[in-house]
């Protein structure tokens, strides 16, 4: 075999190898999970945005969320936004994409965790009666210690593009006491600023 082929034969096998690991894992290279542990809980919101940045009042409306998440990735992972007035909105997880779990207030005792803040982002479906249409999610939720008053969330829902779907999160590794805002680019579905939950709180486990 010349250099010349030998050069040709290589470059084939290296595109047929950069393929193939891109069929067999779509997600997993452009993914990262960080910390060990799962978050629970929920609550009604007391304020969202829309789309042009104002805040809305929704103290004395049926607006809730509620979640299970875990930092690696692993188990169940769900997450869900609903308002409960006929047709309203609602938001549902479908894929955890991304987590880091991380500790920004202190110890959590009872029940013990090592981490006190949940950031993710992930993919779902956002539908408004029969509508629906493919969605981005980014959030972060702190379980603040000692008090339920102390615990924060932050939600941010918009309409899932190209980018979203191959947004390469390895260039973020695993950064510490970090939330990786403004991954959802598309238009704002729901956006919900840090907030205390009425009602409910944000729950680090083991």
């Amino acid at each position: 075999m010349t250099s010349k082929e030998q050069s040709t034969w290589v470059k084939s096998a290296v595109r047929i190898t950069v393929i193939t690991l891109v069929l067999l894992f779509p997600l997993s290279v452009l993914a990262w999970f960080c910390g060990s542990g799962r978050m629970t809980g929920g609550g009604k919101l007391v304020q969202l945005a829309d789309g042009n940045g104002s805040l809305i009042d929704v103290v004395n409306s049926p607006v809730t969320n509620g979640y299970e998440l875990h930092c690696d990735g692993t188990g169940s992972n769900n997450l869900e936004v609903n308002n409960h007035d006929p047709n309203g909105p609602h938001f549902h997880l479908d894929i955890l994409q991304s987590a880091n779990c991380f500790t920004m207030e202190g110890n959590q005792n009872p029940p013990s965790a090592n981490f006190d803040t949940f950031w993710g982002f992930g993919s779902g479906k956002y539908s408004v009666g029969n509508q629906s249409t493919n969605a981005c999610a980014e959030w972060a939720f702190t379980d603040g210690q000692g008090s339920p008053q102390n615990n924060k969330s932050y939600i941010h829902i918009a309409v899932a593009t190209a980018t979203d779907s191959t947004v390469d999160l390895t260039v973020y590794g695993c950064p510490a006491r970090t939330v990786v805002p403004g991954l959802c680019k598309g238009a704002t579905l729901i956006d919900v600023p840090y907030q205390t939950p009425l009602n409910g709180q944000n729950q680090a486990h083991k």
